[in-house]
C-alpha cells in the first residue's frame, strides 16, 4: 500500500520561459532538470510473502510507470522518488540523509510529476498487462494552490527538506490522506497491520486465474515427487529345503502378488537382484531428460524424452499418466534405443507422471506440465 507521499518539494516546480526559439518561449535546461526533484511516493509490503514488483505500477491522472522487476520483502518499505533519467539522475539520499545505506530500497522514475493543489495516486498490479487492478489509493484536492515553499540553492542545506510536511499514512485519522507531518521515508509513525497474502490476493485469483502466470513455480512442480525411494529387496530363509511344502509366487514391477502355488522340481527359492542404490538411481534420473517442460502451444504439445549414461539400456518401459491416474501414452523402448516422442495435444492442461520402469523392476519418475 501507499503509505507516504512527499508532493511539495521546496525545489524550484515552476519552469521559467527565460528564452525564445522562433518565438516559442522555452525554459533553461539546468531548471529543467531540477524540476521536482525531491518528490516521493512510499510503498510498503504488509503481507507475509516477499513480492515481486513485476507487473506493478504507479498511476497518478495523466501517466503510468511499471516498476521494475525487484522484490520487496515483507514488513519492507520502498520509495519511488522523481529525478530525470537516464542522465542528471539525482541521489535521493542526497535529499533525505535518514535514507543513506538503503538505496536498494530507492527506485527512480521520470514517468509521475506530482502536482500540489490535485492529485491522484493508484498502487496495483496487472495479470496481462492491460487490465489493472489498483490496491491502493492516495488523493488530496486542496481549495487553493499552497503557497510556495521554494528554497533558493537548496542543494547547499538539502536537510531543509526535512522542514516541509508530507502525507502520511494514519490509521487514527480520516481520510488518513490529509494526515502532514514531518517527512519519514523508508520507516513510519503508523506500520500498517501484517495480513496473510493468500487472503490478499485470493480473490482476484480466483476471478482471474486464466491470467496467472506460473513461472515462479514451473521448478518445484516439475521436480516435485515423493522424497521416499523403496528398494527392491529379496529374501532367503536359512535351512534346507525339499520339493514337500515348497510354494513358488510370481510378482509383478511394482512388486505386487499376481499368483502363488506349488512348485515341483525346485529345492530352493529363486533369489532376485537386489536392485539399484539410491544414488544409483538419482544418477538414471538426472540422465533423463524431457523436452521442452512445460509443453505450450508454440511446441504444438510434443513432448521427447532422451536417456543415456547411467540409464542406457536400463529402461524397460515408459508409462505417462494424468492427474487421474490414466495412462495416456507407454512405450517399450528395445536395446540401444534411448528417445522417444509423444504428443498431449488432446489432454487437459496440467501435470502429468511419467514411469520409468528399469530392468531391477523399480521405478523412478518425473513431472511433465503442459500450459
Amino acid at each position: 500500500m501507499i503509505t507516504e507521499v512527499y508532493y511539495n518539494t521546496p525545489y524550484n516546480e515552476k519552469l521559467y520561459f527565460n528564452k525564445k526559439v522562433n518565438g516559442v518561449p522555452t525554459f533553461d535546461i539546468m531548471d529543467a532538470v531540477k524540476h521536482h526533484r525531491g518528490e516521493f511516493i512510499e510503498i510498503y509490503n504488509y503481507s507475509d510473502k516477499d513480492i515481486s514488483l513485476k507487473n506493478w505500477y504507479i498511476k497518478d491522472l495523466l501517466k503510468t510507470f511499471w516498476l521494475p522487476e525487484k522484490t520487496i520483502k515483507k514488513g519492507e518499505f520502498m520509495v519511488i522518488a522523481y529525478s530525470v533519467l537516464p542522465y542528471n539522475t539525482t541521489n535521493f539520499t542526497e535529499h533525505f540523509s535518514t535514507t543513506l545505506g538503503k538505496e536498494s530500497q530507492i527506485i527512480y522514475q521520470d514517468q509521475i510529476i506530482l502536482r500540489n493543489k490535485r492529485e491522484e495516486i493508484s498502487l496495483g498490479y496487472s495479470f496481462n498487462g492491460s487490465n489493472l487492478f489498483n490496491k491502493s489509493n492516495y488523493s488530496w484536492d486542496f481549495q487553493y494552490e499552497p503557497s510556495s515553499n521554494f528554497v533558493k540553492n537548496i542543494y547547499q542545506n538539502p536537510a531543509q527538506f526535512y522542514d516541509y510536511n508530507s502525507l502520511q499514512y494514519n490509521p487514527t485519522t480520516y481520510p488518513y490522506g490529509t494526515y502532514q507531518a514531518t517527512p519519514n521515508p523508508l520507516a513510519a509513525t503508523y506500520v500498517p497491520v501484517t495480513q496473510s497474502y493468500d487472503d490478499l490476493v485470493k480473490n482476484d485469483f480466483q476471478d482471474y486465474y486464466s491470467y496467472l502466470d506460473w513461472t515462479d513455480n514451473v521448478n518445484v512442480l516439475v521436480d516435485r515427487i515423493c522424497p521416499i525411494t523403496i528398494e527392491k529387496v529379496s529374501q532367503s530363509p536359512g535351512g534346507s529345503y525339499t520339493n514337500n511344502g515348497t510354494s513358488c509366487f510370481s510378482y509383478d514391477t511394482a512388486g505386487n502378488l499376481i499368483s502363488g502355488g506349488g512348485c515341483s522340481g525346485v529345492s530352493t527359492p529363486p533369489s532376485g537382484s537386489s536392485g539399484l542404490s539410491p544414488d544409483e538411481l538419482e544418477l538414471i534420473k538426472n540422465s533423463i531428460i524431457i523436452s521442452p517442460n512445460p509443453t505450450k502451444a508454440s511446441d504444438s504439445y510434443n513432448v521427447t524424452i532422451t536417456w543415456s549414461g547411467p540409464a542406457s539400456n536400463k529402461i524397460n518401459n515408459i508409462q505417462i499418466f494424468n492427474s487421474s491416474g490414466t495412462t495416456v501414452y507407454g512405450f517399450a523402448p528395445g536395446t540401444s534405443v534411448n528417445t522417444t516422442t509423444f504428443n498431449l495435444q488432446n489432454q487437459l492442461p496440467g501435470a502429468f507422471v511419467a514411469n520409468f520402469i528399469l530392468n531391477t523392476g523399480q521405478v523412478v519418475s518425473k513431472n511433465i506440465l503442459k500450459w
